[in-house]
């Protein structure tokens, strides 16, 4: 009777080990097939040339923000705003316009696109000793709890590359905000090089955030774009 105990016992023993392993290997596969397939994606996008400003990344809007005397009033923690060269850092960076934050989670397109026609004047790359978790903003925005950018302290801290655009009465600022769990982040732009709207400009690897700083325009002056907003690279008119 023992022997038939300890026989059944290791036979369930042996299936359990079974499906453990058929799990992991199919974790394992999984992982392997978005690493290779599913993130580095890059679908067509449809640029509607009569538009002035596009969203320059796909994701979802966690906030946009009327930027006056250099201070965004956004509240992380015990701060009630934060100044605009935490974020667009930089040297002369202009005191008024429209901030607005684009959160790509992992299932994103992490392609980034050019917002504006015009000319490339800047690109500035800001390195950290320490990059924060996106953690709080993908579990935010994954149960809609706002405000979205709540307990976030990446959106000033983490490591970032700044593009400045300059184009026909309007400028624009792509800032890559780089995830801890971030490879790299990548620039296809150079200072000097003429882009066109919707060109693709750079890819930041994993979930991450970008950006949209656009001077002397107020949030009145953007088209119909809200908190919580999906929008897609190249495609989603800002300003027409």
């Amino acid at each position: 009777m023992v022997d038939c105990r300890a026989s059944l016992a290791s036979s369930r023993m042996r299936k359990l080990l079974l499906v453990i392993a058929g799990v992991v290997g199919l974790l394992v596969v999984a992982a392997r097939a978005y690493e290779r397939w599913y993130f580095p994606r890059n679908p067509d996008r449809w640029i509607d040339l009569s538009a002035t400003v596009v969203a320059p990344a796909d994701g979802r809007i966690v906030y946009v923000e009327r930027v006056e005397a250099g201070t965004v009033p956004i509240a992380i923690k015990d701060r009630r705003e934060i100044p605009l060269a935490e974020i667009v850092k930089g040297e002369g960076r202009p005191p008024a316009g429209t901030l607005i934050g684009i959160f790509m989670s992992p299932f994103d397109v992490h392609y980034q696109r050019s917002p504006i026609a015009g000319t490339v004047t800047e690109v500035s790359y800001h390195p950290v000793e320490f990059n924060h978790v996106m953690g709080s903003m993908f579990l935010r925005n994954l149960v809609g709890m706002e405000p979205l950018h709540a307990k976030s302290p990446h959106i000033y801290a983490n490591e970032r590359n700044v593009i400045r655009i300059d184009g026909e009465g309007v400028s624009a600022f792509v800032v890559q905000i780089a995830d801890q769990q971030v490879n790299k982040i990548d620039c296809y732009a150079a200072a000097g090089e003429d882009v066109e709207l919707g060109q693709q400009i750079g890819m930041i690897r994993r979930g991450s955030q970008v950006d949209l700083f656009v001077p002397g325009i107020d949030p009145d002056g953007f088209d119909s774009i809200a908190v919580g907003d999906k929008v897609v690279a190249g495609e989603t008119v800002l300003i027409r």
